[in-house]
């Protein structure tokens, strides 16, 4: 055997592609944990108990930022549904403990085994049939699971025979009486807080020798780093991800379980978005790739959470950091060189793009007739409504049109850009709180007003957009999430600086509508709402021609394929930009008429929650068709809006509290799983086959849609 001697320069270059030594990461790790730990105390002069019930706080975000990276590295998508699959193992078991005084450690086997039940069936039941489908198609679903699930975990404790799940309440355990203390007497740490760090090392090392040495853990990490690739040597891709799920629901039920003691029982399956905000920091600082410095980040993080509670009194500001964290993380990580996994992760293609109408059928008269009666009529439905609701329906009804508007931002950005955002409402809330300011405490003119929100929403895209630049795949939905809270949280908080100087000012402050050309006057709410349908009339056709222009086509190519729009000289970084600029200018306008419509600047209008419902209502309706996602958007906000004035009708409040998350949650599921490109998928099938007919009826060749049918001369 002939022996090959490497040459001593080549040692180096070995090393640099070995990677640090374990030694070498250890040490890294240590460091960072230890300057983290610094800086807090620096900053907030956390006790030692404090800090203690932190990382036990922080364990329960570590563990489901852990399953969210496992998911991750298995398929190429975020699991917003992380903490969602294990919660119902965890609710069922909590209310063993809570209603039928079962001792908390026999009820701990219904979260140890319902959570990867649960977990299993959601990929086999679920999110199988989008295995094939882009990356963006199932992120979106795994947010329906999570309301789907939500839906399920309201009704439980309802089937129980409670109207709630307990929520806040601590849960006794056998230990909890068990405390330790310091050398001056005080509490330092608690039985609770022990059994949580002994699960939580029970499941990392479980995670990673299960991982490491089964050959069910080693084909997840196979299929993990390549999932074609591992396909073609023989691993069964499909059982490896119902494996990961499986994996996935087991540590969030564990983890919700064993945080029920220090945290109280969850409010509902979802955990609040406030858990899931948590953990996608935490997966984000870890690249989602590695499993202990996600831990390590979710500790941090608790510790950072309590720190600021303790001190400021809400958690306002600590899902404020978020953002910044996050922004941090992603533009200090290197780019992704390797072609394994750019194909992962480089670029997808959105929903499914609808044909016009063939060029050939197009003069056709029932056809014109039709391309004329649908937009009229429902203009003349926009038009119609305040009559047919009645004057003390319409300030609600203004509502409707001002969705459309942000509708039509998201289009812009997801539809055609390609760029998933879940904190739309947040663009809204900047442009809203610094124009609403400026009008309430300087009375600038209503045009006047507009230009400042737009300006403010273009800027502000832009900068959250920064990373969209240089990181490519889904993290911008963790950016905009983060974004999301931390708008109305801390940049329309009064007590913190920003908000004292954009706000209004004064107790009694509002806005008054002013009265525009002398002539028409705003102040009714019939004649603001009329103004709002015409700017949303105005923003749908100055998209539209965006769309047709080649602004338009360069974002629907860079999406579609960046590899070969870069080869014909188009710049994705700078066409990612311009689609943030221009959803962020609509987003601002449509801040501006939140502020005169409600006469002031209202943060809870712009929660979290107001961005999911319209990303889910255009997803549910069809993202990249402009008319139907501003049609659903405006179907689904008059569930949202009118559904308590429904309560008045049929004095039901299960079914006014749970409708929203029906239409977002089962409907949506199903939906996609017949018609992935949304509700506009089924209705523009319907109507190819209406233009088929049409065209059999006059003997018209019309290759795109009728090829296969050539009537015989």
């Amino acid at each position: 055997m002939t022996t090959v001697r490497l040459p001593a320069s080549a040692v180096p270059v070995l090393d640099a592609v070995r990677g640090p030594s374990p030694a070498a990461r250890l040490g890294r790790w240590l460091a960072g944990i230890a300057i983290a730990v610094a800086a807090i105390e620096l900053v907030f002069s956390t006790s030692a108990p404090d800090f203690i019930s932190g990382l036990a706080l922080g364990s329960l975000y570590g563990i489901i930022g852990v399953g969210i990276v496992l998911i991750y590295r298995t398929s190429r998508i975020i699991n917003f549904a992380a903490g969602a699959v294990g919660a119902i193992p965890a609710i069922v078991a909590l209310l063993l403990v809570h209603q039928n005084h079962v001792n908390y450690a026999l009820a701990f086997p219904v979260a140890l085994v319902g959570g990867p039940v649960l977990g299993a069936l959601t990929d086999v039941l679920v999110m199988r049939r989008f295995d094939k489908a882009p990356r963006l198609i199932a992120t979106v679903i795994t947010i329906g699971v999570a309301q789907s699930i939500s839906v399920l975990g309201f009704f439980i404790p309802i089937w129980w025979g409670q109207k709630a799940t307990n929520e806040g309440a601590l849960v006794p355990t056998p230990w909890q009486h068990l405390v330790w203390h310091n050398g001056h007497g005080q509490p330092l740490l608690s039985g609770n807080e022990m059994a949580a760090f002994v699960v939580v090392i029970a499941l990392t090392a479980g995670l990673g020798g299960f991982l490491r040495y089964s050959r069910l853990g080693i084909a997840l990490r196979a299929s993990a780093e390549n999932a074609e690739r591992a396909s073609l040597l023989g691993i069964p891709v499909r059982r490896v991800s119902v494996a990961a799920w499986a994996c996935a629901g087991l540590l969030s039920a564990v983890a919700i379980f064993v945080q029920a003691p220090l945290i109280g029982a969850p409010s509902d399956a979802t955990l609040g978005f406030d858990t899931l905000l948590y953990a996608l920091t935490a997966a984000v600082v870890a690249r989602m790739e590695r499993f202990g410095l996600t831990l390590a980040a979710g500790m941090g993080i608790g510790v950072l959470i309590t720190s600021t509670i303790i001190n400021s009194g809400d958690n306002s500001v600590s899902s404020s950091i978020m953002v910044i964290i996050i922004l941090v993380a992603l533009l200090t990580q290197p780019r992704r060189s390797i072609r394994a996994l750019e194909a992962g992760e480089g670029t997808w293609q959105t929903v499914k793009q609808y044909r016009p109408i063939p060029s050939e059928l197009r003069n056709v008269p029932e056809v014109t007739a039709a391309r004329w009666a649908v937009p009229l009529l429902g203009a003349g439905l926009m038009v119609a409504l305040p009559s047919l609701a009645g004057v003390g329906n319409i300030s609600y009804l203004i509502q409707l049109p001002l969705s459309g508007i942000v509708a039509v931002s998201l289009v812009v950005l997801t539809g055609w850009a390609g760029q998933i955002s879940l904190g739309q409402f947040g663009l809204v809330g900047v442009a809203a709180g610094v124009a609403g300011g400026l009008v309430a405490n300087h009375n600038i003119d209503f045009f006047a007003a507009l230009a400042v929100g737009i300006a403010t929403g273009v800027v502000v895209a832009i900068v959250i957009g920064l990373p969209a630049v240089r990181i490519q795949g889904l993290y911008l939905a963790v950016t905009t999430l983060a974004f999301g809270y931390a708008v109305p949280n801390y940049v329309l908080n009064q007590h913190y600086w920003i908000g004292r100087h954009i706000l209004p000012s004064g107790l009694a402050a509002h806005l008054n509508r002013p009265t525009l050309y002398g002539r028409i006057d705003l102040g009714g709410d019939r004649a603001f709402y009329y103004v709002c349908v015409v700017f949303l009339a105005l923003v749908m056709l100055a998209a539209m021609s965006f769309r047709r222009n080649r602004s338009g086509r360069v974002l629907i190519a860079q999406r579609d394929n960046q590899r070969a729009a870069t080869a014909y000289a188009i710049n994705p970084a700078r066409a990612r930009l311009a689609a943030f600029a221009v959803s962020g200018g609509i987003a601002g306008l449509a801040g501006v008429l939140f502020d005169y419509a409600q006469q002031n600047v209202v943060p809870g209008t712009y929660a979290i929650q107001a961005s999911i419902v319209v990303f889910l209502a255009c997803a549910l309706a069809g993202v990249s068709s402009l008319s139907w996602a501003v049609v659903g958007t405006m179907v689904l906000e008059t569930s949202v809006v009118f559904g308590p004035r429904l309560y008045n009708l049929i004095h039901s409040t299960t079914i006014t509290s749970v409708l929203p998350l029906l239409l977002t949650g089962p409907v949506l599921v199903i939906n996609s799983y017949f018609y992935p490109g949304g509700s506009a998928d089924a209705a523009m099938r319907r109507r190819d086959d209406w233009l088929r007919r049409i065209a059999r009826r006059r003997r018209i060749l019309v290759p795109s849609l009728v090829a296969d049918s050539r009537p015989e001369p």
